[in-house]
């Protein structure tokens, strides 16, 4: 590549990104120098819930979009008089878990793709659990995963067993999986005619089907999910070449590397040492804490997981644990649309109505949520009086337990709830509190870190991203209820960034070293105002709330609901005297007998 660098415009060696996420596709093309995007197409891509819970997407309907992302973004290049020659590779990054099926022969789709948020395996997840006599960690020593609804084996077992056809094509060899790195990828290499079936360890190790350990698909894995092993795509690394695009202005490019979002995330924000770790807040809010070459398996509700493999099939395999959480954006998201909460247009509201942020500045944040709308950033933060009424102390606790609670408890029957409303209430407090709700699960992500980790040093840095990341006063409290000094990269896209990272190094227009020195954007920091009784009373309340949210299902249908003097049985007062009556009657005997007992001498 360096050969042919004299001949390349003045933005030298260029590398295009594919994002594949949960709301939108997007492609940016980098200039490898210095990580300058100069260009970017963005489209959203549309979400079906045809049932309460289910989240699907049209497999086509994504490639449609993403081929038309990556077709803009050379266009675009065109316009700037760049020449799209100056492209060396593309990466592929892409929202984990996901899941399509489809017909290798036919290339079309065997039903629609799964959402990772989805909640119609719970029937699965009851039945696998009921198996394993509730023993939800069951397969975690193996693949790393707990038993949930959000990983991708659940999501093919329920395909097999509710969709007509797809238990047909596996048996007759048409049936090929993969998560929407896989159906990117095939359809970009062509398909039916040439498309190369690949994933990579990241996105394969979130599919319940991966041994950890190995980074190969586990032949028990698939016999306890029942699962057909030639559906399964070839796992590669993270960074190396798998094949080329095979139609389009990009025809002959070589398609470099693949990620799943958070790791590339990780690597994107250089969180490349054991003991680093960084949080993504979207939709979904997720933490990683590198463990280098450790596998370390929690016993506090964390995931282990792959963080990435650079340099190809040799390249060192590097581990992280991970907390996972279900809802952030799309919880705040909600209450805006379907509760209709905004807060009143009053003079304290000045500034977040007319789109700026607390420090005055022009508010740019896209709010990545599935349920998410237009609308004024949530209240400055810094003022407690106009946003909580009598205080923090008398507040709403909203516990955003959609579909489920995952880290660190992993309950898929959980459901939301709310605290603490009064007829005072005001949007603005409920806001408020899905806010803190955000920072105080990573507060019980961290802890389990602690607990899991005890002989590594204690984590006071975490490095932030994600498209809520760029509220500052959502980054302040997160720093305010954890105690930890937050940074903040001035990007947006960390995980197109690591993807960009990765597929550098597959061609070797990149070097860590290099991308270190001029690649990595700048930070902003923010430090705690809250001392730790602040942060622990907060979070004390929200763990009394947790708790009721847990045990949501703990009281089944069937199960009799008696209150004394509701009318319906007469004897009700009588049976619950018994007890009391017994004790009485057997006190004063036995008073009665120790008495004549002193009387006679015996005591």
């Amino acid at each position: 590549m360096s050969g042919n660098g004299a001949y390349r415009s003045k933005f030298g060696s260029l590398i295009g990104v594919l994002y594949v996420g949960h709301t939108s596709c997007k492609c940016l093309i980098y200039a490898t120098r210095n990580a300058e995007v100069l260009t970017c197409h963005e489209s959203p891509l549309e979400c079906l819930s045809p049932q309460s819970g289910w989240v699907e997407f049209e497999p086509l309907a994504i490639w449609a979009t993403a081929r038309t992302c990556l077709e803009a973004a050379v266009q675009n290049l065109i316009i700037l008089d760049i020449n799209p020659l100056d492209i060396v590779a593309v990466g592929v990054c892409n929202q984990r878990e996901t899941t399509v099926l489809w017909d290798r022969t036919t290339g079309a789709p065997l039903c629609n793709a799964i959402g990772w948020c989805d909640t119609r395996t719970s029937s699965v997840v009851g039945s696998i659990l009921q198996r394993v006599r509730g023993k939800k960690n069951y397969l975690k020593s193996v693949c790393g995963l707990t038993v949930s609804n959000c990983f991708s084996a659940l999501k093919i077992r329920w395909m097999m067993e509710n969709v007509e056809g797809v238990q047909q094509a596996m048996d007759e060899g048409r049936a090929a999986f993969g998560t929407l790195d896989s159906w990117i990828i095939w359809m970009l290499t062509g398909g039916v005619e040439a498309g190369i079936h690949v994933t990579d360890v990241t996105n394969a190790s979130r599919t319940m089907l991966m041994n950890l350990e190995r980074c190969v698909w586990d032949e028990r894995l698939c016999r306890f999910f029942r699962i057909p092993s030639t559906i399964l795509p070839e796992i590669r690394s993270c960074s190396e070449v798998y094949g080329y695009i095979n139609e389009g202005p990009l025809t002959g490019i070589p398609i470099a590397s693949c990620l799943g979002d958070q790791q590339a995330a990780l690597l994107g924000q250089m969180c490349l040492n054991a003991g680093q770790a960084n949080c993504t807040i979207d939709e979904g809010m997720f933490v990683l804490f590198n463990t280098a070459q450790e596998i370390i398996d929690s016993d506090n509700g964390l995931l282990s997981t792959v963080a990435f493999q650079l340099g190809g099939a040799r390249g060192d395999v590097y581990y992280a644990l991970e907390g996972a959480i279900a809802h952030a954006g799309s919880s705040i998201g909600w209450l805006r649309r379907t509760l209709a909460l905004e807060p009143p247009a009053t003079d304290t509201m000045n500034n977040s109505a007319a789109g700026l942020l607390p420090d005055g500045t022009a508010n740019t944040q896209l709010m990545a949520s599935f349920c998410s709308v237009s609308s004024p950033v949530p209240p400055p933060y810094g003022e407690p009086k106009t946003i909580v009424g009598s205080g923090s102390r008398g507040g709403v606790i909203f516990v955003p337990a959609f579909s489920g609670y995952y880290t660190p408890y992993w309950r898929y029957k959980a459901r939301g709830m709310m605290f603490g409303i009064t007829l005072q209430t005001t949007p603005r407090q409920i806001l408020y509190a899905a806010h803190e709700a955000i920072c105080h699960q990573v507060r019980e992500v961290l802890e389990s870190l602690a607990k899991d980790c005890p002989t590594w040093p204690r984590l006071t840095k975490l490095t932030v991203g994600g498209d809520l990341s760029e509220q500052r006063m959502l980054v302040q409290m997160l720093t305010d209820l954890n105690g930890v000094l937050v940074e903040r990269p001035q990007t947006s896209t960390p995980a197109c960034l690591g993807a960009m990272l990765a597929a550098g190094l597959a061609t070797e227009t990149l070097s860590i070293d290099q991308f270190r020195q001029n690649c990595v954007p700048p930070i902003d920091v923010f430090n705690t105002a809250f001392n730790s009784s602040q942060r622990d009373m907060k979070f004390r309340r929200w763990k009394m709330a947790v708790d009721r949210c847990l045990n949501f299902d703990s009281v089944s249908e069937s199960d009799p609901v008696k209150l004394i003097g509701d009318g319906r049985d007469p004897d009700t007062f009588v049976r619950c005297s018994i007890p009391g009556s017994v004790f009485l009657v057997s006190s004063f005997a036995l008073v009665v007998v120790a008495q004549l007992m002193r009387q006679h001498g015996f005591v």
